[in-house]
This record gives C-alpha cells, sequence and structure tokens, in this order.
C-alpha cells in the first residue's frame, strides 16, 4: 500500500511540472508585454532632444558646455581632446530615489584604439560640488572631469579591462583610475560595436540598494551603499577624453533622469556573468575574458537558427522523458511482484494459523523459512521504495535544471531580440537623418536655383534701358552731329559758288 501511494504521488507530481513547464513560457512574454506598456516619460531634468537641436548653444540655458564637445546630427560628440556636458540643476530627491540613464557609443576598434586606456574614457559622474574640485576647463584630468571629486564616478574604457568601473571618493584622494580602486566593474566589449549601450544607475533609500545595469543586464548591485539624509543634491553630468593620436570617437545619445525608480532599473533581463550575482564590492563580468575576440555582431543568431536549436532542445528533453517512463514500468512490474508475494504470505499464514490452533508441535523449521521469506520481502520492498525515491530525486532535480535552462534561454533570447530591435530601430534612425539632410540639401539646391532665374530675368529687364543708355543715344547724337556737319559743309560750299 505504500509503494502504491508513493506511485501515485510521483504521477501526481509529474502532471503538476508537466503543465507548468506548458504554461511558464506565455507568463514571461505576458510581465514582457505588461512591461513594455508601462512606458515612463523622462524628467525635466534630462537631457533635450538632440535631434531637434540646432546648434550647441541650445544647451546653454540648463546645462554648462565644456571643451571640444560639439553638436552633430542628433548627439553630441567628443573627438581628438576632452569635452563635457554639466546639468545646471542638481539631482532632485538624492537622498531618496532615483534614475539616471545614459546611452553612448563609441566608434573605436580593437585593433586601432585598444592601446589608449590611460587616455580614452567615457564617464557619468554624480558629485557634490560643494566638496569637490571646480567644474572648469581648467580641472579637466580625469577624463574631462575632476581629478578630486565627492561622489561616484562610472567610467568606460579599456585600461586594465574593456568596460565600466565603479569609483567613489570623498574629496579629499586622487584616484589612479585602477580596478583595485574601483567599488565595482563588469566587462563588456563596446568597440567593434556600431550599436549604442544604455549605462543605467538606480538608486533606493526603501528599497536598500544601489544598482548599475549595462543595456538592462545587472552590473553591479549592493545594499552597503546608503546615502546619508544630510547630503546635498549630486551633481551630474558627462565627460570624455580622446587621444589626438586615436580615431575613437564618442558619441552621447540621450541622458535621462527620473525621480523614481523605473520599470527597467527594477527587472534586471539577466546577469552579466556567468549567473554568478555579484553583491557588495564584488566585480561582475560580461564576458568570457579571452584573448580571441569576435564582435558582438557576429555572434548573435538568426531566429531561424534559434528556432531549430529550441526544436532539438525539446526532442532531447522528450528522450529524457521517455527513458525515465521505461525505468517506471520496471519498478510498477516489481512492486507488482511485491504485492503478489505479500498476499501469498498473508494466505499462507492464515492456513496455519488455522492449524496450528489445536498442535503445538508445528515444526518449527517451517515457521523459520516463513520468517525468512518475510524478511526478504520486506528487503525487497525497501530496495523498491529507496529506488523510487531515487528516480523521484532525479526527476526532480531534471525538472529543475530543465527549467533553469528555459529560463536562461528566454532571458538570452529576450537579451538578443532587445539588442536587434536596438539597432535596427538605430539604423532606421539614422536613415531617416541621412534622408532629412538629404531633403534640405535638396531644398537648399532649389532655392539657390530660384535665386539664379530670378536675377538671370531682373538682368534682362535692365539690358534694354542699358542698351539705350549706351548705344543708341551716343548713335542718335552722331547722326545729328554729322547733320549738323554736312548742313555747314552744303551751305559754305552754296556760299563759295555765289561769290
Amino acid at each position: 500500500m505504500i509503494g502504491k501511494s508513493i506511485l501515485i504521488l510521483f504521477i501526481w507530481l509529474s502532471s503538476i511540472f508537466g503543465v507548468s513547464f506548458a504554461i511558464i513560457p506565455n507568463v514571461g512574454n505576458i510581465d514582457e508585454s505588461n512591461s513594455n506598456d508601462q512606458h515612463d516619460e523622462p524628467g525635466h531634468l534630462s537631457l533635450p532632444n538632440l535631434l531637434q537641436a540646432n546648434s550647441i548653444n541650445d544647451l546653454d540655458l540648463t546645462w554648462d558646455v565644456l571643451s571640444n564637445i560639439k553638436l552633430d546630427t542628433g548627439r553630441l560628440v567628443i573627438d581628438k581632446s576632452n569635452g563635457a556636458v554639466w546639468s545646471k540643476a542638481h539631482l532632485a530627491n538624492t537622498g531618496d530615489e532615483w534614475t539616471i540613464e545614459m546611452v553612448f557609443r563609441s566608434s573605436g576598434t580593437a585593433k586601432n584604439d585598444l592601446a589608449f586606456g590611460d587616455t580614452n574614457g567615457l564617464a557619468l559622474w554624480l558629485i557634490d560640488s560643494s566638496n569637490s574640485l571646480p567644474i572648469n576647463d581648467r580641472n579637466v584630468d580625469n577624463f574631462g572631469g575632476p581629478s578630486q571629486f565627492d561622489g561616484f564616478q562610472f567610467l568606460i574604457n579599456t585600461n586594465e579591462k574593456r568596460g565600466l568601473k565603479i569609483f567613489n571618493n570623498d574629496g579629499t584622494k586622487t584616484l589612479k583610475n585602477t580596478i583595485e580602486q574601483s567599488i565595482g566593474d563588469c566587462t563588456f566589449n563596446y568597440l567593434d560595436s556600431s550599436v549604442p549601450f544604455t549605462v543605467r544607475v538606480s538608486y533606493s533609500k526603501s528599497r536598500k540598494w544601489f544598482k548599475v545595469q549595462i543595456d538592462n543586464n545587472l552590473c553591479f548591485k549592493t545594499d552597503k551603499i546608503i546615502l546619508p539624509d544630510d547630503l546635498n543634491d549630486f551633481m551630474f553630468g558627462i565627460t570624455g577624453n580622446i587621444s589626438p593620436s586615436s580615431q575613437e570617437v564618442y558619441e552621447i545619445l540621450k541622458l535621462n533622469v527620473w525621480s523614481h525608480l523605473t520599470n527597467d532599473a527594477i527587472d534586471d533581463h539577466a546577469l552579466m556573468s556567468d549567473g554568478n550575482l555579484k553583491i557588495e564590492y564584488k566585480t561582475v563580468t560580461a564576458d568570457d575574458p579571452k584573448d580571441t575576440y569576435i564582435p558582438p555582431s557576429r555572434i548573435r543568431e538568426s531566429l531561424m537558427e534559434r528556432n531549430r536549436k529550441h526544436k532539438e532542445e525539446i526532442l532531447r528533453q522528450q528522450r529524457v522523458t521517455h527513458q525515465q517512463g521505461k525505468e517506471d514500468n520496471k519498478i510498477d512490474l516489481l512492486l507488482n511482484d511485491i504485492s503478489f508475494k505479500l498476499e501469498n504470505l498473508e494466505l499462507r499464514l492464515s492456513s496455519m494459523d488455522s492449524s496450528v490452533s489445536g498442535d503445538t508441535s508445528y515444526d518449527t523449521k517451517v515457521l523459520g523459512a516463513q520468517l525468512k521469506d518475510i524478511t526478504t520481502i520486506q528487503t525487497q520492498q525497501q530496495e523498491a521504495l529507496s529506488n523510487l525515491q531515487q528516480s523521484y530525486d532525479q526527476f526532480k532535480t531534471t525538472l529543475v535544471h530543465q527549467y533553469t535552462e528555459l529560463l536562461q534561454s528566454v532571458s538570452k533570447l529576450n537579451e538578443k531580440v532587445i539588442g536587434e530591435v536596438r539597432e535596427h530601430q538605430y539604423s532606421t534612425e539614422e536613415l531617416g537623418k541621412k534622408v532629412d539632410l538629404l531633403m534640405s540639401n535638396h531644398k537648399e539646391v532649389a532655392y539657390q536655383y530660384q535665386n539664379g532665374n530670378n536675377e538671370f530675368r531682373n538682368n534682362e529687364a535692365d539690358l534694354l534701358p542699358s542698351i539705350i543708355r549706351w548705344v543708341l543715344i551716343p548713335v542718335v547724337v552722331g547722326i545729328i552731329l554729322l547733320t549738323i556737319v554736312v548742313y555747314r559743309l552744303r551751305h559754305d560750299i552754296k556760299h563759295s559758288k555765289l561769290l
């Protein structure tokens, strides 16, 4: 009876896990669709839409633009020198809850620009300006920013590691920007990539977290950073520096600020490392740090390839389930055999009781044999139960492993699809910009052609008076003079004849 109960429990759990496997993928899609529906507009402290700006001077009202940063086709560009843009308004609600997000792109390549790790770098800053060096064109030693600061610096460069390094200072030290001095870092390959990257920093006093994400993937998270209540509101900005010998160019596309946690800041699509969440002051790596680097555009699989691999995984799981079913059938046969032997033993014991009721000299050897059979059957039953428990544990482990692999596959698929969508969106935006530029050039050519036609018509209208003034009038005057001369000659000839 115990074996049958365990078998029924085993079948019931199998059914539950099978149904859960059919439901879980749809739940992930529902959550994703709900998060996409909740669009959160950036706050007023954000950088304006650069596509609508005509010149860098349009930012002067709310931003301090320093050094050699330029505006070019809807993006802020830093090349061959240093540049910076700092918000004149400070980060409100600094000690409570906020989210800040920077979208950037680098044109650098590992072949040409990897050697400029000490000079090339882009930094996002959150500092207390009252306890830092003044923000001006002179304090640009730290990748376009101050060398001494009170707050946080999020530096993107290739020194020691390609990726992001997080530095914290109290305004009394000059940091060397090494990994040893950082409070956290994560590696990601921003070189050899035409796709923009999003760096998101979020803080919540109530949730007790300080989090950094790269393209919605968790890079760094800790509950040890708590901003004091009497802290001044942070000054924030972006700085960068490029060596004159380097061909790398930094493009700043967006800088958005919210006074609360956004949905993307709360939800992490994936981890930047191989499943190891880095808490407190630990390093998180995004990619396998091998010497051979493959650009992100080459490692993206097509949807057809992902679909093929998904089908192969389903077939493999079906084969494992079929093999598990065969083992379950063997266990069923063994349990049936044990049940049959137990029933036979029960009948023999009943007959033995009726036969010994009047005869106390029952053969003790027969009784010993019966007890030995009982012991053997009990041992077999214990072995069967143990095998069943092992099978159940293996099945549970397999389900958990497959469930984990499924979640990881869904997360990777979401990440790759998001990357492709962003790449396509950026390509579309670039195409739109080029079309707008072409239309502007076309309008300018049409305007110049129209002005040329108007000038030609004006010249034709002025030509006739000029001809009359400078040609016909002298001719008429000459004819008049010639007529007078001829008349005088004829008059003189007549006068001479009369004489």
